[in-house]
């Protein structure tokens, strides 16, 4: 998990580098979205006169912009979400997008040189893509798909791979041996320790 998370958070904030005449016109296709997101995220990072605080809550904003929590959060809980209540599904979401955002905004402090290069979009139906990316660190390069939806005339990642190691399907397997053997309130203990432990480093 730690290798899956590390490499996922460099490559929203990894420095994008796109071929010229890759990107299509309409900037609302999903591939350039991406890839603009990643700019956006930079910029912030770099503006050396923002005080942190100010640079964090904007690269929060961002990212939050483009994620969809609560699919990704129903996908993560699967068939435990249903026996969920309405308060529970909120506690889980609230809870896992701060996890999510604090240990990205932990590796963002230590952004060097990574950068991203866009490879590909595929679209599957109307509201359905696939946005193809590599991630180069030194002479290492690692494979980062985004899957993403369409909602409400915008497009959302709701899983991200990274080499074909699904975000998802790992917090899906860790949570779900967490509320067999301690409930969704040891879960949400677990979570809240984890985002304490988190903030502490």
């Amino acid at each position: 998990m730690r290798n899956l998370m590390a490499s996922l958070l460099i490559s929203f904030g990894a420095l994008a580098t796109v071929s010229p005449g890759v990107l299509a016109q309409d900037g609302d296709d999903p591939g350039p979205v991406v890839m603009d997101t990643v700019n956006q995220v930079l910029t912030v990072l770099r503006d050396a006169k923002a005080a942190e605080d100010d640079k964090r809550g904007r690269v929060y904003a961002l990212v939050e912009d483009r994620i969809d929590f609560e699919g990704m959060s129903r996908r993560i809980l699967a068939v435990d979400w249903k026996n969920l209540d309405q308060a529970q599904r909120t506690r889980f979401q609230e809870l896992f997008k701060q996890l999510l955002l604090d240990s990205y905004w932990v590796q963002m402090r230590k952004y060097k040189d990574e950068r991203a290069e866009y490879v590909t979009a595929i679209l599957e139906g109307d509201t359905d893509a696939t946005v193809d990316t590599i991630i180069v660190s030194g002479t290492l390069e690692i494979p980062v798909t985004y899957r993403m939806e369409k909602l409400n005339g915008k497009w959302m990642a709701y899983d991200i791979l990274v080499e074909s190691l699904s975000l998802t399907s790992n917090y899906r397997n860790e949570y779900r041996n967490v509320i067999k053997s301690k409930g969704i309130d040891g879960l949400f203990a677990r979570m809240q320790a984890q985002i304490d432990y988190v903030k502490a480093n």
